[in-house]
Order: C-alpha cells, then sequence, then structure tokens
C-alpha cells in the first residue's frame, strides 16, 4: 500500500507540473532556426540570438543590445524618472553567411510631450562580432561599391536626396549617410517625409536574388515627428561579390538561412519583444 501510495503521489506531482512546463514551453517560442556561416542563429520571441557553431560561444543578442541600452537610460535618480516606457521589437529580415540583418521598431515614452518611435534596418557579421560589441556590416561586403553606388544614384528617391545636397554624384559608400543626411525624401503621394541616416550603408537586408544578381533593400526612416516611428525602402538590384553567391543561393533555397522574400512565410506578423519599465525608486 506505501508502494501504491508513492506511486500516486508521484503521478500527482507529474501532473502538477504540466501546467508549469507548458507555460515555460509556452514563454520562448521558436520562430526560426538555422545554421549559415558556421553559426547557429536561433529566432525567438524572446530573442534573436547566434552562437559560433565550432565552440557554442554567444557572438549576437538583440536582447542583450537593448538591456544594455535601457540600463543606461534607466539610471535617473530623480523621483520622477524621465523615461516612462522603452519597448522594441526586432525581427529578422535575412541571413546570409555570417551577415545577420535586422528590423528594429523602437518605442519610448520619454518624458516628452509625446512618445517617440522609429524603425530602422541594421545588418551585423557575425564573424566579427562578440555578444557584448555586435559589429555592423556595410552592404558593400556583399557587393561591388561601384555597382551599389551606381543603382543608388539611379533611385529616384535618393536622387531627390543628392538634388538637396547639391550631388551630381554620390561620395564613396562609408560617406554616403553623412552627405545626404537631412535632405527630405517624399515620395509620390505621400505627405510623410523620410530621410538617409548616417548609418546608411548598415541599414539593408537582402530580398532575393534574380538573374544572378542580389536585391537589396535599404530603409529610410521618418523625417518629422508627425510621421514617427514611420519608414520606407530603397531598392536595388547588384551583382555580388563572387565570394558571397554561394551564400545567398543557400539562403535563396533556405539551406542555410533565408531571404527577406521568405520571411512572411516564416514568421508571418512576429517578432521578438523587449519591453521595460523604470525600476520603482526611494520604497516607492
Amino acid at each position: 500500500m506505501t508502494r501504491i501510495h508513492i506511486s500516486c503521489a508521484a503521478t500527482v506531482l507529474a501532473l502538477s507540473l504540466l501546467p508549469l512546463a507548458a507555460r515555460e514551453a509556452d514563454a520562448q517560442q521558436v520562430i526560426w532556426r538555422g545554421r549559415s556561416g558556421g553559426y547557429d542563429v536561433t529566432w525567438s520571441d524572446r530573442d534573436i540570438s547566434a552562437r559560433r557553431a565550432s565552440d557554442g560561444a554567444v557572438v549576437f543578442s538583440a536582447r542583450r543590445l537593448a538591456d544594455a541600452e535601457w540600463a543606461e537610460m534607466d539610471t535617473d535618480p530623480a523621483d520622477t524618472p524621465s523615461v516612462r516606457e522603452y519597448e522594441r521589437k526586432v525581427r529578422l529580415l535575412s541571413v546570409v553567411g555570417s551577415v545577420i540583418s535586422l528590423e528594429e521598431a523602437t518605442y519610448c515614452d520619454c518624458g516628452g510631450a509625446h512618445p517617440i518611435s522609429w524603425t530602422r534596418f541594421i545588418a551585423y557579421d557575425l564573424a566579427r562580432s562578440t555578444a557584448a560589441r555586435p559589429h555592423a556590416v556595410s552592404a558593400g561586403d556583399l557587393v561591388p561599391e561601384t555597382d551599389l553606388l551606381r543603382a543608388l544614384a539611379a533611385d529616384r528617391l535618393i536622387q531627390q536626396a543628392m538634388r538637396g545636397a547639391g550631388l551630381r554624384a554620390l561620395p564613396p559608400l562609408a560617406r554616403v549617410g553623412k552627405a545626404l543626411q537631412g535632405q527630405d525624401i517624399q515620395p509620390a503621394g505621400e505627405e510623410c517625409t523620410y530621410g538617409v541616416g548616417e548609418q546608411f550603408p548598415t541599414a539593408f537586408a537582402a530580398h532575393h536574388v534574380e538573374n544572378g544578381r542580389v536585391a537589396l533593400r535599404f530603409s529610410l526612416s521618418h523625417a518629422v515627428e508627425v510621421c514617427r516611428g514611420m519608414m520606407i525602402q530603397v531598392g536595388v538590384l547588384v551583382p555580388p561579390r563572387a565570394r558571397v553567391m554561394a551564400d545567398l543561393n543557400a539562403a535563396a533555397a533556405r539551406r542555410a538561412g533565408f531571404l527577406t522574400k521568405d520571411l512572411r512565410t516564416i514568421a508571418g506578423d512576429r517578432g521578438s519583444v523587449f519591453n521595460y519599465k523604470p525600476r520603482r525608486r526611494g520604497g516607492r
């Protein structure tokens, strides 16, 4: 009878733990996981992270970046913190070899008359990153700079910014963002204006491969506060560097990584969401 009692108790305990296990499983839902360029990349609703396949070392974590930014903001010793809420939603746009591209949508109730928000693309090279210091990578690492500049200069939106800056040709890629910064871009039929950011060469994702060329999409964030959080894209087709063609084809076929063309199928509208609010101070 004692054995029966113990067995029943164990069964009851196991059954009681099932909801907890289910809650823990539900707490982090994997959206996509794969290996590319020697790195294991995991995208869940809690983080976008990457580990080196050879030794398991973490080389990237989107949550760690957001945590660090919030830690710097949440240091106001005043009784009434200036920042009331900070939130970031991150989506993985493409994975090509060791290069990952993200979309960051950030919201901040920073204590002003209105909350602020912004959306941008940002690409990182895992091969040159650590969890504490991610390495933002330029599109020029994937495609020849001359071809990319030619394609950008032919784009109507970029041409608007060039005219505003009095440029007849684009400067070297590393200086494009600074040269065009502050020049309003207004797509036809829209009231909102957008602008090229100083970090423009890193604000890209690989969308698809077409006839031996890669379609790159660059983000242009809002230029006026009334349009806060809005973003448009500039798209160009450029022949890739020979050394990345195999990685692009693997991503296009979803054998290793993926391209933005498949994002809807992979993730729908899901993303990783990080939400922060000030700590209580002074015993409140």
